[in-house]
């Protein structure tokens, strides 16, 4: 009997022990799940969503070029002559300053042997106007003594009458008069002037070289006045006009500038489905042929929010904060800026995850960096 009592007592300390053991590993895993779940609330930052009105911003890059700049050629022939600011590159003219200037004595001499044969006509024509028409002899005789082999051939005088017009003509005298004037006309070209304030950018000629006509002699250009070509999305084209600032910088963003939207192209290219737009810019330190980045700001995007690109998930969804919990929310991106993106979709005052969380989900609950 003293036996089975023993092993009655044995068996129900042994019961007794498993059971106090089960007890402090349930109060331990409990602990242990308490601190896990305190440790496992992310603290992180949030932004809150005030909606404004962003402007527009429209990115692209494009390649400088000259507002103005010519290709000059030659329309006549002749041996080019050395002048106080040689004809090459790098050099700078003031407008109306001599580019090229050829020797022009041979042609010279022609109009002077072309003036004298117009004054050996009307000298022969006068004697029989003074017979047929001697109210209008005292003008030519006025014409031929203003006339002269050295100066600019004078502007015919006008015809009083329709006899006066036909017997002129019998003489040859606008034949020989217009003959003249191609001549003199002809002898501007062996002189070219800079038409604007420029830079020598291209030169084929020198000193003593024979230029013959149609020969390229190089290239002028105004550095100062440049235009610049953007392809602009036709999507965006509703947010550009006319009169618009641009926000100019070189490729490695050293340098700043302001330009102007001056034309709009109004065809779209079904290619790329792009717009041109053509935006002016005038500073010295710009060169033709540059890249450049550009900026536009167009219209106002209404109850617009703008975030970092990296927030932004698959499918335009971005984690929201709610009730120390996180939430998925959908947006629309209505405008890429560079890093950032303008959306809408949220409602004012939601709280917006402003950091990478890794291993992120739905539901995780979080603490908020005040």
């Amino acid at each position: 009997m003293r036996k089975y009592v023993s092993i009655i007592i044995g068996v129900s300390i042994m019961i007794l022990g498993i059971l106090a053991f089960n007890l402090l590993n349930t109060e331990d895993n409990e602990k242990k799940e308490e601190v896990i779940a305190e440790t496992s609330k992310k603290v992180i930052k949030v932004k809150r969503v005030e909606l404004t009105n962003v402007p527009y911003a429209i990115e692209a890059t494009g390649i400088l070029h000259a507002k103005e700049k010519i290709e000059l050629y030659s329309e006549v022939q002749g041996v080019i002559r050395k002048t106080n600011t040689a004809f090459k590159i790098g050099n700078r003219f003031r407008k109306g300053q001599a580019l090229i200037v050829m020797d022009s004595k041979e042609h010279t001499a022609q109009i002077k042997s072309a003036r004298s044969d117009l004054m050996n006509q009307i000298a022969t024509m006068l004697p029989d106007m003074e017979i047929d028409y001697p109210n209008i002899y005292k003008k030519w005789e006025v014409y031929l003594e203003n006339l002269s082999v050295n100066s600019k051939t004078p502007e015919l005088p006008n015809f009083s009458t329709n006899e006066e017009k036909l017997f002129v003509s019998g003489k040859n005298i606008y034949s020989a008069y217009y003959n003249i004037i191609n001549l003199e006309e002809r002898l501007s070209k062996y002189y070219i002037n800079a038409p604007f304030n420029g830079i020598v950018t291209e030169s084929t000629v020198n000193v003593g070289t024979l230029i013959r006509s149609g020969q390229k002699i190089g290239e002028f250009t105004d550095d100062s006045n440049f235009e610049l070509n953007l392809s602009i999305p036709a999507s965006d084209n509703k947010y550009l006009k006319k009169g618009i600032t641009v926000h100019l910088k070189t490729m490695d963003d050293s340098q700043s500038f302001i330009g102007q939207i001056t034309r709009i192209n109004g065809k779209i290219n079904q290619d790329t489905q792009s717009v041109n737009v053509i935006v002016e810019v005038s500073n010295g330190d710009l060169k033709d042929g540059q890249y450049l980045k550009a900026q536009i700001d167009g219209g106002d995007l209404i109850d617009a929010f703008k975030i970092d690109n990296a927030l932004i998930l698959e499918n335009n969804m971005v984690y929201v904060v709610k009730d120390n919990l996180l939430e998925l929310k959908p947006i629309n991106i209505v405008n890429y800026q560079g890093n950032t993106s303008v959306i809408t979709g949220l409602e004012a005052e939601t709280l917006i995850v402003n950091q990478s969380i890794a291993n992120a989900y739905p539901g995780m609950p979080v603490e908020i960096l005040e």
